[in-house]
């Protein structure tokens, strides 16, 4: 999507504008919708799932920014360009805390609400469509099939090796990363780098868009890129990924999105736009915030008010967008937030949530306290579906049961039991944090079951600058103190070790900005491991290049 011979999104037609004086969708708080879509930039949620079925769906479903950055003209920004007409699908790119990105290929563009948001203020929910991710730019054309997902080489793709799903999306979701048998970070940079391998941007598999374990290997491979070459110039960490979303039909017309449209952007420090597959013209400098303006008219124009925000890479995180009133080219003065309407309550009298301290956990929880109405005891047993129905219907979608119900079915197994086993109780307090265990093992524990413990194998990690004589210069350690399991681990358990590691220290600067060589820290971490476990503490630093086993323990674990 970013090369500037391959880069994915065009559009460079002209097209009539339509105009609707009517409203489709009755405008949203803007401030409120930035606090929604920063806070949705820095969830770091790898769980997202369908409140009502439990299905796992990838992190774009609750948690990042979903963007397309588009260049302004005489069409609408939402509408499918040729290229994206040829391919099927079109190119959006997913931002999020952990992620480096901060170049984008135009200065303005629009962002997709998240389903999550969407179910919580009652809005349509984008449901189905999307197809696959890669970790960078995948020089998506009519060569990819499977809507962009496939090889570069005009054939159908294999469908062999995609997991089972069960989501509303999982007919679409591919990847031919399953096919190609790379399933981690580590096995796409053995299969794509080195000075052999082609470019990554043609050569590099898809990630299935709604497999989770998928996202995360996506995402450790975009951040373990911090350099560039000139034979890849769009494959580093600073750029954008490319996420593909099928088009709703095999025309411009790209009016399908228009409920989905939760703001538009522009980069407050970028003018640039990128050339991209199928551009008529070389690309010129672009005023952002005057496309967002355009931008704005024109959906207002259908009937959407939804606010402009500011793009600003140089803030932190929590402010990595803002709403200044100036920018907008509507009147959001005399438009009224509506209240999300909730369903009204038949068997729920009330619910709320407490954070509470747990004894189990050692840790605040949050809680959710429900209070059933008369009608709602007398139906618990006979029809404690629609009872659940209605509490899902309510409460489902709030940040506190989605971003903490790791267990699908959680909520709903805590319920049963409480039903069951406490026919008697006026009030119900279900956690999202607990397992879905068997109805004997819940009742055993009270209906409050407990997560089993993961094995803790790092006690401490913390940076440390010291100078190093191979280099002669100062250098960031990070100074590792396992635990007795941590140290006792077999070689083979790696994995489990360098993953709770990466973890802990993974996105610290550090780490992310200094290994200039991919896998040197975990290199490092398995010499250690093998031949000075009994070590105290084990000192890895990024700087160091990544080698053979048999190199870093000719050099006692420092190779130079």
């Amino acid at each position: 999507m970013h090369s500037t011979a391959r880069i994915s999104l065009f559009l460079g037609w002209t097209l009539p504008l339509a105009f609707s004086a009517l409203a489709a969708q009755p405008p949203l708080d803007p401030l409120l919708t930035l606090e929604r879509i920063n806070r949705n930039y820095n969830s770091l949620s790898s769980a997202c799932q369908e409140p009502d079925t439990g299905a796992p769906r990838g992190h774009y479903y609750c948690s990042g920014v979903t963007l397309r950055m588009v260049n302004d003209g005489p069409f609408n920004p939402w509408d499918y360009s040729p290229y994206a007409i040829k391919i099927g699908a079109t190119s959006y790119s997913w931002i999020r805390k952990d992620l480096s990105t901060r170049i984008l290929i135009h200065p303005a563009g629009f962002i997709l609400r998240t389903p999550m948001d969407a179910r919580a203020l009652s809005l349509p929910v984008k449901e189905q469509g999307w197809t696959c991710i890669y970790a960078f730019d995948g020089g998506t054309g009519p060569e990819r099939k499977w809507y962009g997902c496939g090889y570069f080489d005009n054939r159908e793709p294999p469908r062999a090796a995609q997991p089972a799903m069960s989501n509303r999306n999982a007919q679409l979701a591919y990847g031919t990363c399953s096919e190609a048998g790379v399933t981690t970070a580590q096995q796409w940079t053995q299969r794509y780098t080195g000075l052999l391998k082609g470019p990554i941007q043609t050569n590099q598999c898809s990630w299935n868009v709604e497999h989770p374990s998928d996202w995360q290997a996506m995402i450790q491979v975009h951040e373990s890129r911090t350099g560039t070459s000139a034979k890849d110039p769009f494959a580093y960490s600073a750029q954008v990924n490319e996420l593909m979303l099928k088009n709703a039909s095999a025309s411009n017309d790209g009016s399908a999105n228009l409920p989905y449209i939760d703001a538009f952007i522009y980069n407050v420090h970028s003018t640039q736009n990128f050339a991209t597959r199928g551009d008529q013209a070389p690309p010129k400098p672009e005023d952002g915030l005057s496309s967002a303006r355009n931008f704005q008219k024109k959906l207002q124009a259908q009937g959407y008010t939804v606010p402009i925000l500011r793009l600003d890479f140089t803030q932190p995180p929590e402010r990595r967008f803002s709403y200044v009133a100036a920018d907008q080219a509507v009147d959001f003065a005399q438009a009224s937030a509506p209240e999300p309407i909730k369903p009204a309550r038949q068997y729920i009298a009330s619910a709320a949530w407490v954070e509470r301290f747990d004894p189990g956990t050692q840790q605040n929880e949050w809680t959710l306290n429900v209070i059933p109405t008369a009608q709602g005891k007398a139906i618990q047993s006979s029809n404690q579906a629609a009872l659940y129905q209605e509490l899902l219907a309510l409460h489902g979608a709030d940040r506190q049961w989605r971003d903490n119900e790791q267990s699908a079915g959680s909520m709903r197994a805590q319920l049963a039991c409480l039903i069951h086993n406490y026919p008697g109780k006026n009030e119900w307090n279900l956690e999202p944090f607990r397992p879905t265990v068997s109805p004997q093992e819940a009742a055993k524990a009270g209906c409050n079951p407990l997560p089993a413990k993961a094995p803790q194998y790092i006690a401490s990690a913390d940076w440390i600058q010291r100078h190093d004589p191979g280099s002669g210069k100062q250098e960031w350690t990070l100074s590792v103190v396992p635990t007795a399991a941590g140290r006792a681990l077999p070689e083979a358990q790696l994995s489990a070790l360098y993953d709770q590691l990466f973890a802990l220290r993974g996105n610290d600067d550090n780490w992310r900005n200094e290994e200039k060589a991919t896998g040197s820290m975990r290199v490092q971490l398995g010499c250690v491991l093998v031949n000075y476990r009994n070590k105290t503490p084990w000192n890895l630093e990024p700087f160091r290049p990544a080698v053979s086993a048999s190199q870093a323990k000719a050099a006692g674990c420092n190779p130079l």
